[in-house]
């Protein structure tokens, strides 16, 4: 998830994220590369709605969190004149939730989606608890998020796609990896009085490499983009 902040491009966080997976994952992807598995690469614009590449069931409203939707709030996206309003919280699916094949493509879909949740509100509380303590570009990707909302920032464009998830899946394991293309929207960054802030970031198109674990729940150990 190529997340980008304020003061350090997010795309470089997770460029210099350490990540250790063997020889036989490596995957080229980068700007219109070869998508995961070899599959030709999804090119051209990426205007994706918020959910875009990302099957989530009904959103589930929390009283008294502002980003919630209400049937009289409708989700407005944000630009230039401020920030995103009524943000809608991705809900987990059930599958997600299983230790299978199938529950690790649908826990890493999740992942990305409660990624540009964050983004777009400054909301990590959602993203935390998918990870391990020691995933150190997990981290990144967080504080990323909290900078982008600092001191009444905002920015404008950034959300991911991934229309190509590959899960290599270990039978009798609970650590498995996942390879992903991961579209990423430009980002214009914007400061509290409404000026752009530091240059814009163009639309990246990306092969990553997830390790995720299995606890009673899925939690991502490890990330990092494939070159």
């Amino acid at each position: 998830m190529p997340r980008r902040g304020f003061t350090v491009c997010r795309s470089v966080l997770f460029r210099t994220a350490a990540l250790a997976v063997g020889s036989a994952l490596f995957l080229t992807g980068c700007q219109g590369g070869a998508a995961p598995g070899g599959l030709p690469s999804e090119t051209g614009t990426t205007t994706a709605s918020p959910t875009a590449g990302v099957s989530l069931p009904p959103v589930a409203a929390t009283p008294g969190n502002p980003g919630d939707p209400s049937p009289s709030a409708a989700y407005k996206p944000a630009d230039a004149k401020g920030k995103a309003q009524n943000v809608p919280v991705p809900v987990m699916p059930e599958l997600a939730k299983e230790n299978s094949k199938a529950g690790l493509e649908a826990f890493i879909r999740y992942w990305y989606a409660v990624g540009n949740y964050a983004d777009e509100t400054g909301d990590v509380s959602g993203l935390v608890p998918l990870s391990t303590p020691e995933c150190k570009a997990c981290i990144q990707f967080q504080n990323a998020a909290l900078d982008g909302s600092r001191d009444g920032r905002w920015i404008v464009g950034g959300k991911v796609r991934t229309p190509r998830i590959e899960v290599s899946w270990n039978s009798g394991k609970t650590t498995h990896q996942v390879k992903a293309q991961v579209i990423q929207e430009a980002i214009t960054y914007y400061s509290a009085d409404g000026t752009e802030g530091r240059p814009a970031d163009p639309a990246t198109n990306d092969a990553f490499v997830m390790v995720a674990s299995f606890d009673s729940k899925w939690k991502v150990v490890d990330t990092g983009v494939l070159r």
